[in-house]
């Protein structure tokens, strides 16, 4: 480090500071300083960036949640223009850890800049396939369907079906809800980062598949109190809230919450 320290005060770029920067981070992933001088050294000695995707690959299969390597690999592979590879890499990423934030975060951008879209729909079933209660994974499915066209009756048959697999997977529940506008209460206040404009829930009759589930699934009951509120039929959602108090004490502040909003709707 007192070596990095005095190249970094000189600002020299040469081979022995390139291989120096290779050492710090393989002793110290997370030095920022280090990666950035790095870049600074490929950039002007002419580096093999493949190669560098090489050094980048063994750093960060055994440092798999740190921030700066993403970021450095990122910029290497912006500056490649080319994501071969890539996807096949974070393959064996996930093996590991199927919710690594980092990695899908980076295959967001991967996705973004390649124009990946279609074929990713297609290979994020795999992870639904091997854990329908994946969050990252339905996260990554309504990032890519906001950004093609598709058929929306289609895709709620498969949240329906995917639902039934598993009635208490919070993650599918919230993916359906995703897609919905919720009823705004009047104090409500807008989310300034959604910028899809979601369905209307009235246009979408799930009210008999809402039924089908278990008597105090408390997702099921949650929208079948949206459905309540959209016909103004305020009674009936105090009544589901009542339940819900009953069969989810762990949320009942949040339930009882919800009953006096509904309550304060009723003139």
């Amino acid at each position: 480090m007192d070596y990095f320290r005095a190249i970094v005060k000189s600002g020299e770029i040469s081979d022995r500071v390139f291989d120096l920067t290779g050492t710090i981070i393989e002793k110290l992933p997370s030095n920022y300083n280090a990666y950035f001088i790095r870049r600074k050294c490929f950039k002007q000695l002419n580096k093999d960036l493949n190669k560098e995707i090489e050094f980048i690959n063994m750093v960060t299969l055994t440092n798999q949640k740190v921030y700066q390597i993403w970021e450095h690999r990122r910029q290497v592979i912006d500056q490649i223009n080319d994501s071969k590879g890539e996807i096949e890499f974070l393959h064996s990423i996930f093996e590991e850890d199927n919710k690594n934030y980092h990695g899908w975060s980076y295959r967001v951008w991967l996705c973004e800049k390649f124009n990946l879209y279609a074929q990713e729909l297609k290979d994020i079933q795999y992870f639904l396939d091997e854990d329908i209660g994946n969050n990252s994974a339905w996260n990554y499915r309504y990032f890519l369907l906001t950004k093609m066209q598709f058929d929306f009756n289609t895709e709620l048959e498969y949240i329906k079906n995917a639902i039934r697999i598993k009635e208490d997977n919070e993650a599918s529940w919230n993916y359906l809800r995703g897609w919905f506008r919720m009823f705004k209460f009047q104090d409500d206040k807008e989310n300034p980062f959604k910028t899809f404009v979601q369905y209307n829930l009235k246009d979408f009759n799930l009210i008999e598949f809402l039924s089908d589930m278990r008597f105090n699934n408390r997702f099921a009951l949650s929208l079948q109190i949206q459905y309540m509120l959209l016909d103004d039929k305020y009674q009936k959602a105090i009544e589901i809230c009542d339940n819900l108090i009953n069969y989810d004490p762990i949320r009942i502040k949040y339930w009882e919450y919800m009953k006096n909003q509904i309550q304060s709707l009723i003139k």
